[in-house]
């Protein structure tokens, strides 16, 4: 028969297509899990803190910057607080637009705009986070020398030497 070639070949193509089913499909809900970068993702945001956003009940971290985490404070400044309602503030309401470049747990990593700009960008120059070039390539090493310059935000108070852990920003 001809049909006995075909056999094995439609096997395969039935059992490629379930597996792909099993990596884009979860039965918790009956949206799409979202585990690939190269997808844009766009919605009204919920600020978690300085660095971390919600976007229809996707948690995401802003790529390629770090903000202060709890409990941090600059003398009697909250600037774990201040860098959160700073975020908070630029976004507003507005629609925030996140490019997903990878996971990390169960967040997802991401680059967003809000009206064309970069939400990291707004960060680290307003004086509330700084460029972690491990992530970011540098992307806003001029933003963070320009803050730091002018004393804005956290490079104006005095902050103890550990603000930032054990991290390593090189």
């Amino acid at each position: 028969m001809r049909f006995r070639g075909l056999l094995p070949a439609l096997s395969i193509l039935l059992i490629s297509f379930a597996l792909g089913l099993g990596i884009y499909w979860t039965p918790r809900s009956s949206s799409v899990t979202i585990a690939t970068s190269g997808l844009r993702l766009s919605g009204v945001a919920s600020v978690v803190d300085g660095d971390t956003i919600d976007i229809r009940d996707r948690r995401i971290r802003l790529s390629g910057f770090d903000a202060p985490e709890r409990g941090r404070r600059c003398g009697k400044t909250n600037v774990y607080q201040k860098a959160s309602l700073y975020l908070s503030d630029y976004i507003q309401r507005q629609t925030v637009t996140c490019d997903v470049t990878g996971k990390n747990g169960d967040r997802l990593v991401a680059t967003c705009y809000v009206r064309g700009k970069d939400l990291g960008e707004i960060m680290v120059a307003s004086g509330w986070a700084r460029d972690w070039p491990r992530y970011s390539q540098r992307t806003y090493a001029d933003e963070e020398a320009n803050a730091r310059r002018s004393k804005a935000r956290l490079w104006g108070l005095s902050c103890p030497d550990d603000l930032w852990g054990n991290r390593n920003y090189n």
